[in-house]
């Protein structure tokens, strides 16, 4: 062999090894990035499987959890697509079907639970219900939802999130009366009717409940009709309700004019803060 030759030999051997290399390095590029798109989407999807759960305690139809849940099954099938070997992908399928009957079963009440603890628990609901509104808003533009259905539950949802603040206030107002604490309990009553009023929100619900809270600002009733308000689990004892004494006029305005100091809560937020999702 000719030192020529050998040359030869030797570059077409460095050439196909170095081929080699590169093929083995960018099938694991192709992998890892394979990997980390996966990874993304699994998180994306254990992320709007809590968005579920939280939007389905927020308002009162299950449709629109329904139609996050669906995304999640579109999402899962893809991934099964480009990674069928991944047996987590079909649990999580099963799982997501199952949460789809569920939510279609008509004879399990919708548990609404939007009374919340802290300024922190009201700022993340509300956070929810937007990022469920968007979500729906991008299935319109797909053509999933027409226009008028998207419209309709993002009312859902802007009653929701008018509903997470104004409830708490009550909530709070309720735990006030609890400890006989008249001037306080009226000046969470007053916020929330307050929030209802700077309302533009179309739900009749919303006349009702500042007329309500009027009544009990009256001390003629002593909670909201569990139809507008079905977390009930604070409400105070209705045998309270004949001996509360009634709040002299001055009181109940000291109580108006010192409500940013009693708040617990709900530092003052907003008369015209808006309920829009």
């Amino acid at each position: 062999m000719t030192a020529s030759t050998s040359l030869i030999l030797f570059a077409a051997l460095a050439i196909i090894s170095l081929l080699a290399v590169s093929w083995v390095d960018g099938r694991e590029k192709r992998r890892k990035a394979l990997s980390k798109k996966l990874k993304g989407l699994r998180q994306h999807i254990s992320s709007t499987e809590e968005l579920i759960l939280e939007v389905d305690q927020m308002v009162e139809s299950r449709a629109i959890a329904k139609l996050i849940n669906d995304e999640i099954i579109e999402m899962i099938l893809a991934m099964k697509n480009v990674n069928p070997e991944a047996g987590y992908l079909e649990a999580s399928h099963q799982t997501a079907i199952s949460r789809a009957e569920a939510l279609n079963d008509e004879s399990i009440a919708v548990a609404l639970d939007r009374l919340k603890d802290s300024d922190a628990q009201i700022a993340r609901s509300k956070k929810i219900l937007e990022e469920a509104a968007g979500i729906l808003r991008r299935q319109q533009v797909s053509g999933k939802l027409s226009f008028e259905e998207m419209n309709a539950f993002l009312s859902e949802l802007s009653w929701g999130h008018l509903m997470v603040e104004v409830i708490t206030l009550v909530g709070q107002g309720h735990k006030a009366q609890r400890r006989q604490d008249v001037l306080s309990s009226h000046a969470f009553y007053k916020k929330a009717q307050q929030l209802l009023m700077h309302s533009a929100h179309p739900d009749k619900r919303r006349h009702r409940f500042i007329k309500e809270l009027s009544e009990m600002l009256a001390n003629k009733r002593l909670t909201i009709s569990e139809d507008i308000m079905p977390e009930t689990h604070l409400n105070p004892e209705t045998t309270r309700q004949a001996s509360a004494p009634a709040p002299n006029p001055r009181e109940q305005a000291a109580s108006t004019d010192t409500a940013g100091s009693d708040l617990e809560v709900i530092p003052g937020k907003t008369e015209h803060q808006s309920s829009r999702v």
